[in-house]
This record gives C-alpha cells, structure tokens and sequence, in this order.
C-alpha cells in the first residue's frame, strides 16, 4: 500500500555530528519503501543515497513522519505534510494536510496495516493541529493496491493530472465527518485497540519520529 514521494531531493550539507537517530532510521526506511515497491515512488534509490542525514532531520522537523517497527526493523512510513504555499494555493493552509510515502513491507501486505498505519498518522496530525479536517494524496493511477486502500477508508477522487513523463497522478481527498463525542471516543478506541492487535500478534509498535536536535 504506497503511494509516491513528491519533490526531487539534493544533497543537504550538515555538520559533523549533527544527527539525530530517527533520521537516519527514516533515511534507511525510505530507500527500503523504493526497493520494495519499484515504480511507486518518484524519488529514487540514488536520490536517497545522496542526500544527508541531515536531510531527512529537517523532513522530521517540519512534517509528520510515523513508522511501524518491528523491533529496530521499520515496516511502514507514512508522512503528513502542510500544502506548498506556491503550488497549492488553492488549499486551506491551516485546514489541510497531504499523505504521501505511505508504505507497509511486503512480509505484513494483505492484512489492512496499511490502512492502520493512515488512521495513526491522521490520528497524530489532528492532536498537532486540531483544525486540520482534510486530508489529500496523489497516487499513480496504475497502482491499483494503493488506490484499493484509499477508497476503503473513503477517499474521493478529485483531480487528474499528468506527468511530463506522461505518468497519470490522481488526488485523493477525505474530509473528516463531523462525529458526537461519543462516536469520536469510539472510534479512538477501536483504532487503539487494531494497534494493541498487532503488538500481540506480529511485535510491532506505531510511533511518531522525533528529532534530538535543537
């Protein structure tokens, strides 16, 4: 269940010793999502490797990057992002918020993590940002396991559009229903316990990557 990572990457220069151990987990997670999922993705197995640890510090810093992990081994990244102020001036900076690099390893496909792993990162923006209430992704339009997901947690296609390459994206959007408080709690307690589910059965943890970093 992935989606692509948009932007193109460079080298970011950092100094000696400044890095934080999330970053280089995340580094390490992202140039596995690649390998795992060929054609999912716009960035590249080299563009990882040339950037710096460095790099992806600042992505914690300034976006909401959750992992799976299954003891020091990560099996699902997902990132929630502000819209680009110059791109995306259509969209409600403070209201909105775009998904992308959603990735599960192969060894845990077929079990609906994915779909776990999307309502924790939600889950985590909306503590951050309370007036976040939609959610957007684009996802190439071949991926079909991708798109399966999106629809089933509700997503609305609403965009089209293609790639100088000739590649077709489409934007999916979830607006978040206005639920009662009891609703809300339930549905807090039914996405918390699908996640104590799988620390019993499969070992693993859900967290948010945090820099060490001042």
């Amino acid at each position: 269940m992935v989606d692509h990572v948009t932007g193109v990457v460079g080298p970011v220069e950092t100094e000696p010793g400044s890095e934080s151990e999330d970053a280089r987990i995340l580094k390490e997670a992202v140039r596995e999502s690649i390998l795992t999922s060929p054609g999912s993705f716009l960035k590249t197995v080299a563009d990882v490797d040339t950037t710096s640890v460095g790099y992806w510090d600042k992505e914690i810093k300034t976006s909401t990057w959750v992992v799976i992990q299954q003891s020091d081994e990560v099996v699902g990244i997902a990132v929630a992002r502000w819209p680009n102020k110059e791109i995306d001036r259509d969209i409600d900076q403070v209201k909105a918020r775009f998904i992308e690099s959603v990735w599960i390893a192969p060894k845990f496909r077929g079990g609906r993590m994915g779909e776990r792993l999307v309502k924790y990162l939600i889950e985590v923006e909306r503590e951050k940002s309370p007036s976040v209430s939609r959610f957007m992704l684009w996802v190439f339009e071949d991926n079909k396991q991708a798109i399966r997901l999106y629809k089933r947690m509700h997503f609305k296609r609403v965009d089209r559009h293609a790639l100088e390459n000739g590649t077709i994206e489409l934007r999916y959007e979830y607006v978040l229903p206005r639920l009662s408080v009891r609703k809300a709690s339930r549905g807090a307690e039914e996405v918390a316990r699908d996640r104590r589910r799988d620390l019993r059965q499969h070992g693993v943890t859900y967290r948010v990557l945090r820099s060490d970093l001042a």
